[in-house]
C-alpha cells in the first residue's frame, strides 16, 4: 500500500488535512515567541490559556487521530475510531471559531478575524466526517 493509498483511499483525504491542520495549529503555538499575544487571540488569554496548554493537548488529539486513520487504512476497518477523532475535531475548531468570535461579540474588537470563518467551515466538514464515520460503524456492524 502506498502513501498516497493511506491518505486518499476510500476519501478519507479530508481527515487527514483536519488532524494536520490541528498538528500544525499546536506546533505554531510551540514555536519560540508568545503567539496568543496577537490581538485576535484575546479570549483565549481572558480565559487563562496558554500556549503550552493549548500546544501539548492539541498535538495529543492530532497524532491519536492520525494513528487512528493509519490503522483503519492500512490495517483494519475501524470506523469508530475515525467517528471519535472527527467529534473531537469538530468540537476543537468550534471552540476556535468562538474563541475567535469572543472579541467581535463582547465589542473588544471593531472586526472579526478569518479565524471564525475559518474554523467553522473545518467544524462542519469534521461533523460530516463523524456521521460518515457513524454510518461506516453501522456498515461494519452488518457485514
Amino acid at each position: 500500500m502506498t502513501l498516497a493509498d493511506t491518505f486518499l483511499q476510500h476519501g478519507r483525504a479530508l481527515e487527514w488535512a483536519t488532524s494536520t491542520i490541528i498538528l500544525a495549529f499546536a506546533c505554531t503555538l510551540a514555536l519560540p515567541g508568545d503567539t496568543l499575544a496577537a490581538g485576535g487571540f484575546m479570549a483565549f488569554r481572558s480565559v487563562g490559556l496558554d500556549e503550552a496548554s493549548l500546544a501539548v493537548p492539541l498535538t495529543f488529539i492530532a497524532v491519536m487521530r492520525m494513528a487512528g486513520l493509519w490503522i483503519n487504512g492500512n490495517w483494519r476497518r475501524s470506523p469508530l475510531l475515525r467517528m471519535v477523532g472527527a467529534v473531537c475535531g469538530a468540537g476543537i475548531f468550534a471552540t476556535l471559531a468562538v474563541m475567535f468570535a469572543v472579541p467581535i461579540l463582547s465589542g473588544q474588537a471593531i472586526a472579526a478575524t478569518t479565524g471564525v470563518g475559518t474554523y467553522a467551515v473545518l467544524a462542519l466538514f469534521d461533523v460530516l466526517a463523524a456521521y460518515r464515520s457513524a454510518a461506516d460503524v453501522g456498515h461494519y456492524q452488518r457485514t
